[in-house]
C-alpha cells in the first residue's frame, strides 16, 4: 500500500498553516511516509490539478481530502485506511448580529488576531500572517484587505479579501472587478460576529469599483468559510458546485454577491 501525504497551503494567509506544516512534517517523519508540500501562492496549475479551494488542504494516500485544521490522530488513522467515515465540522450560526469596533486589516493590525486564529494570546504566532498581508498590500496597491472585528477588547471575527486575479484557486471568473473573500469568521450559536465586518467590507469594495464579491463555501461545515445557508441569507447567489468533499460530507459551492 502506498502511503503518501500531500499538503497544500496558501502561504501564510491562514495562521493555522504554520503549525499544520510542523504537524504534518512530524507525522510524515514518524510514520515514514512520502511527504509533498505545495505552497500554492503563485501556483494555479497545482490548484487546478488537485482541485484546491481553501488555504490549507491535506490529501492522504491520494484518496482522503481534508480541509481546515487536522489532528495527528486523524491523519495517522487515514494513513492506515481507518477512521474514514465522514465527519462534519458544523457550528450553529446565530442571527444575533454583534456590532463592535472595526479595524482595517493591515500588517500591523492582523497581529491582534492571534487568539482567535492561533488559539493563544501571542502576537508572534501571527508574524507570518503579518508578512503575508504586507506583501499583498504592496502587490495589489490596496489600503487594507478587510476588517478585524473587536468586541469587549478582543478580536471576535473579521472579513478578508483578495482581488480574484490574485487567487490561485480554479474559480470560474477571475476579473479585476471581482473580489474574492478569502476568510469570513467567526460566529457561534449565540452571536454573529461575521455580518458586521462583511457589510463594511462590501461598502469599501463598491467604492473601489468592484462589481462582485465571490467566495467558496462548504454546504454544511465551516471549512472553508461555510456554511452556505448563512451566505445565502446575506444575498449571495449560488453559482454552482465545484467539488464534493466526502470526508466532510459536504459540497463546495462557488457563490457571488452583486455589489
Amino acid at each position: 500500500m502506498s502511503r503518501d501525504l500531500k499538503f497544500f497551503y496558501l502561504g501564510n494567509q491562514c495562521p493555522h498553516n504554520c503549525y499544520l506544516l510542523a504537524r504534518i512534517k512530524t507525522i510524515a517523519w514518524g510514520e515514514r511516509v512520502k511527504l509533498h508540500l505545495f505552497d500554492i501562492t503563485d501556483d494555479p496549475e497545482t490548484c487546478k490539478k488537485y482541485q484546491v479551494f481553501s488555504p490549507n488542504m491535506l490529501i492522504v494516500n491520494d484518496t482522503y481530502r481534508l480541509h481546515g485544521p487536522f489532528t495527528k490522530e486523524r491523519v495517522e488513522a487515514l494513513l492506515q485506511d481507518e477512521d474514514t467515515e465522514p465527519k462534519r465540522y458544523v457550528v450553529d450560526q446565530s442571527d444575533d448580529v454583534v456590532t463592535g469596533n472595526l479595524t482595517p486589516i493591515t500588517s500591523n493590525s492582523v497581529l491582534s488576531t492571534s487568539t482567535i486564529c492561533s488559539g493563544a494570546d501571542d502576537e508572534g504566532l501571527c508574524r507570518g500572517k503579518s508578512e503575508w498581508v504586507e506583501r499583498v498590500l504592496r502587490t495589489a496597491g490596496l489600503e487594507h484587505i478587510g476588517y478585524i472585528h473587536s468586541y469587549g477588547g478582543k478580536c471576535v471575527g473579521g472579513a478578508e479579501f483578495l482581488p480574484s486575479t490574485m487567487v490561485p484557486y480554479p474559480i470560474p471568473d477571475k476579473r479585476k472587478d471581482n473580489a474574492f473573500l478569502t476568510c469570513s469568521y467567526l460566529s457561534d450559536a449565540d452571536h454573529d460576529y461575521k455580518t458586521h465586518p462583511l457589510e463594511r467590507l462590501v461598502q469599501d469594495l463598491r467604492e473601489w469599483g468592484f462589481k462582485t464579491l465571490s467566495v467558496v463555501v462548504s454546504s454544511e461545515g465551516v471549512f472553508p468559510n461555510g456554511p452556505l445557508p448563512w451566505f445565502e441569507k446575506k444575498g449571495f447567489r449560488d453559482k454552482g458546485v465545484l467539488i464534493t468533499e466526502e470526508l466532510h460530507e459536504a459540497e463546495l459551492h462557488y457563490i457571488q454577491l452583486a455589489l
